[in-house]
């Protein structure tokens, strides 16, 4: 399957970050940051820009959030079984 970044998805569908933003109803800060993966986007985010930039959420690549404490024990757990 062929993916795209949340940033590329939003530029090939002609938004501009600002403008993407308010349509979902969030800053073009917070988006810029699910863009580069320092926020998690959460799901019924993602589905709104999934369907705004008319591309299946299953085509967007999204960047790994190391975000807290669940995601340390998560790369535990996978490098304990490689």
């Amino acid at each position: 399957m062929f993916q795209i970044s949340l940033a590329a998805a939003r530029v090939n569908a002609g938004f501009r970050q600002h403008e993407a933003a308010e349509k979902i109803g969030v800053t073009a800060k917070t988006l810029r940051g699910y863009e580069k993966g320092t926020t998690a986007i959460p799901g019924h985010l993602l589905r709104k820009l999934a369907k705004l930039y008319s591309i299946s959420e299953n085509n967007i690549r999204l960047p790994i959030v190391d975000d807290g404490e669940f995601d340390e024990e998560e790369k535990n757990l996978n490098c304990s079984t490689v």
